[in-house]
């Protein structure tokens, strides 16, 4: 899952065609989008702990890949208005025939930019790659989105405290993120970084 918004074309189209890689050689299993499976579930598990009660709720997941997190909030048996979006249409495709029930959009929110409001937007491991730009655009992207909700906003990055750090992977500074959200966004936040090992949880609340 991904995030475009201010990133420059390259780092955009490097994003593009690596997942449609991972794509073509795993297809609907959670390495398609660079994960391993169980770090997957770990992670959406840790996410709707932070989340709280969303039954009901207008929930957009920004992101969303193949709809993986949808498959685990239906397995959950969870009742929710939920709208997925992404920017690669290969996996948007996908997800609209997995998963009937739901909608899923393809879209660049640089582009085109969402004209509606949702009660809780989640993130989950949508800024873990380091392409061009990225840094840039994950201050762009989480403004943006926090613009669109109206409760609260959900997600989380990888720790630059972590030990072994991957090349190709972007690491937060806790300090770092915690004060762009402050200055930027607001007060009322809090992180974790006690649920799944290396990664930081951040809610955000309007």
């Amino acid at each position: 899952s991904m995030l475009l918004l201010s990133m420059d074309p390259l780092g955009k189209k490097e994003l593009l065609s690596f997942y449609d890689r991972h794509f073509k050689d795993f297809g609907d299993d959670p390495r398609a989008v660079r994960w391993a499976p169980g770090g997957q579930r770990r992670r959406y598990e840790a996410l709707l702990q932070i989340t709280g009660d969303i039954t009901g709720k207008d929930i957009l997941d920004f992101g969303c890949g193949k709809g993986d997190l949808y498959g685990f909030i239906l397995e959950k048996g969870l009742s929710l208005c939920y709208c997925g979006v992404d920017v690669n249409k290969n996996f948007i495709d996908f997800a609209a025939r997995k998963f009937p029930g739901a909608e899923f959009i393809a879209a660049d929110i640089e582009e085109s930019g969402l004209r509606r409001l949702f009660d809780i937007i989640l993130c989950c491991g949508v800024f873990n790659l380091r392409v061009g730009g990225i840094e840039e655009s994950v201050r762009n992207v989480l403004k943006k989105l926090f613009g669109l909700c109206r409760e609260a906003m959900h997600f989380n990055v990888l720790s630059y405290n972590t030990l072994q750090r991957d090349i190709e992977l972007f690491y937060v500074r806790p300090e770092e993120i915690s004060r762009f959200i402050r200055t930027e966004l607001t007060v009322n936040a809090v992180m974790r970084d006690d649920l799944v090992k290396g990664d930081l949880f951040l809610s955000i609340y309007k």
